[in-house]
């Protein structure tokens, strides 16, 4: 009889270490890695993020898109706790993960986000702010002369790309050039640069908007 009894209190005590191993593996553990809850808390920490909490509008859930602006710009009254992904320095959370802040045209296309047909062509951040590419203005006679460029109304951007070389033929057309470098030193207006052929000495060359 004595022998049964231990045999069936050293089975109790078996499965009683092996419960509270489980227990043990299961529970979190103080001060190790935090349990992952969501999908988007779990996002926010594999791209650097850090999960906080602060205020945000009654409306907003945990983890709100940071990348847009008003979530989190209610009043205390109608405001709520939520949990939040704190990003790297330049980034914000997008809702999924911590992203680029997207500040520019050229910000949100290089982002991959919808760009408008439209002119001037624009980009569109889904819930966000809509950027408009910065198109160079035209250069006139008035702006080339201010600026100390010559102006021509028959000139050729052909027969100045080309100057020096030889076999290469340009179409006999005229067309509205305003005038750069040469001997002159002509200049070119804000927002422009002188194209020049390569190569030759105080060569003249043409005035580009935005190059």
């Amino acid at each position: 009889m004595d022998r049964i009894m231990k045999w069936v209190m050293g089975i109790l005590v078996a499965i009683a270490i092996i419960l509270i191993g489980v227990i043990f593996f299961l529970a979190p553990i103080r001060g190790g890695a935090p349990v992952v809850e969501s999908a988007a808390e779990a996002g926010c920490l594999a791209s650097g993020g850090t999960v906080g909490e602060g205020l945000c509008c009654a409306s907003v859930e945990d983890f709100p898109n940071t990348c847009l602006v008003g979530a989190c710009a209610c009043s205390a009254e109608f405001s709520h706790a939520v949990k939040t992904c704190a990003c790297p320095v330049g980034t914000c959370f997008n809702g999924t993960a911590c992203s680029t802040v997207i500040g520019s045209f050229e910000e949100c296309v290089a982002a991959g986000y919808p760009v408008l047909e439209s002119y001037p062509p624009q980009c569109s951040v889904p819930g966000g702010p809509t950027f408009t590419e910065q198109v160079p203005a035209m250069i006139t006679a008035q702006s080339c002369q201010k600026a100390g460029g010559h102006w021509t109304d028959c000139g050729s951007r052909c027969r100045l790309d080309n100057a020096g070389k030889t076999g290469v033929a340009c179409p006999a057309l005229c067309e509205s050039l305003c005038e750069c470098g040469g001997i002159a030193g002509f200049q070119c207006p804000s927002g422009s640069t002188c194209k020049l052929p390569s190569g030759i000495a105080d060569a003249l060359g043409y005035c580009a908007a935005g190059g």
